[in-house]
């Protein structure tokens, strides 16, 4: 491990526990948080303090291994529950307002809402011989365009915001088998989609808060890249070899760390690599090179041996190393959001990293 490498710890700043794994969070504008839960039918409204404001049946569960998808809008005046068999759409109360009904999605597939940044359009995915695109106004929820997509009931589909208020991101992932992203918009009265060849095989990230660049994780055994935005065109690699290589330690396992998909942007000169070990490693976007490791409170990496039982004897070989992360967000850029497989949430202050350039 090399000299400068740094690890800076990160406390607790808030935590919630609700009792049940498998939360999907939203980030508010106003600081709050919509939460969901895949075995929970209700949705719950919190504000920045998590603070409990409403709680409602939206049946948002999961059915017949078809995740419910929940999204908003910035301020959470409009939320979108995309289940099994149906897309509605609810007031910032949780009162219904609109309901699209489809065939029932495969197990396994599936797809968000996604609501324009100014409130105008509402983009849907539903299932079909083929799978459809549709854009809606959302003022009446009239349909204004729809697209034909190559998919039929083999997809996962994450609409995603760019820092163009005016395209999207989809980005398509077949379970093990493919994964690609689309750029969509709605121009001159009809869907425009552009397949991103140069992303082929990339999992999302995140954009820069600067909106000038996007960051991906591999889908295989590559390594980290980064696209510049609008253009997509690749402006930097970080094979797997090289970000472990400096980030050295638990070289006792058997099997070795590798990404775990999510690569994200916390600032614009500064990346978060997620590893399968539970790991937190920082990159310097200008040297794309492994400067450190985030050592989140609460976040324990256990070793495990051959039967999968967590060991401390160093006597005995080490398969590998895993703590209990599900999921790692960037909340505003300013909070590291991690939930646990125990159903903890905790949230963190990325404070720290903001004079990272000048630590030694």
């Amino acid at each position: 491990m090399s000299a400068t490498f740094l690890e800076i710890a990160l406390p607790i700043s808030l935590q919630l526990s609700p009792g049940i794994k498998g939360a999907s969070i939203i980030f508010l504008t106003d600081g709050g948080y919509l939460l969901s839960f895949e075995e929970r039918p209700e949705v719950i409204r919190l504000d920045r303090d998590l603070k409990e404001i409403w709680r409602r049946d939206l049946q948002a569960q999961k059915i017949r291994y078809v995740g419910c998808k929940v999204s908003a809008n910035a301020n959470g005046s409009l939320i979108g529950v995309s289940g099994y068999k149906d897309i509605r759409i609810f007031d910032g109360t949780g009162n219904l307002l609109w309901t699209f009904t489809h065939e029932p999605w495969n197990s396994f597939t599936g797809a968000n809402c996604f609501f324009s940044p100014d409130n105008s359009l509402l983009w849907i995915i539903a299932p079909g011989a083929p799978d459809h695109l549709y854009v809606i106004r959302a003022a009446d929820f009239a349909m204004l365009d729809h697209y034909t997509l190559d998919g039929h009931q083999e997809n996962n589909y994450s609409l995603i915001a760019t820092p163009d208020n005016e395209k999207v991101l989809i980005e398509v992932a077949a379970g093990q088998d493919d994964a690609s992203l689309l750029l969509v918009q709605f121009t001159d009265g009809k869907i425009r989609v552009q397949e991103l060849s140069a992303c082929q095989d990339r999992i999302a990230g995140n954009f820069s808060p600067n909106g000038n660049e996007f960051v991906t994780g591999p889908h295989n055994s590559a390594g980290i890249e980064i696209f510049s935005f609008p253009f997509f065109e690749n402006t930097a690699v970080l094979e797997q070899a090289d970000l472990f290589a400096a980030a050295a330690g638990y070289a006792d396992s058997e099997d070795p760390d590798t990404l775990n998909y999510t690569v994200l942007f916390l600032n614009d000169t500064t990346l978060l690599a997620f590893t399968r070990f539970g790991r937190l490693l920082l990159i310097d976007r200008q040297t794309m090179t492994c400067t450190g490791e985030l050592v989140a409170e609460g976040n324990h990496i256990q070793a495990y041996d051959d039967n999968w039982k967590v060991t401390t004897d160093p006597a005995i070989p080490v398969t590998e190393y895993a703590s209990d992360i599900i999921s790692v967000q960037v909340a505003h850029h300013q909070h590291l959001v991690l939930t646990y497989g125990s159903g903890d949430i905790r949230w963190h202050d990325l404070s720290p990293l903001h004079n990272l350039s000048v630590l030694p």
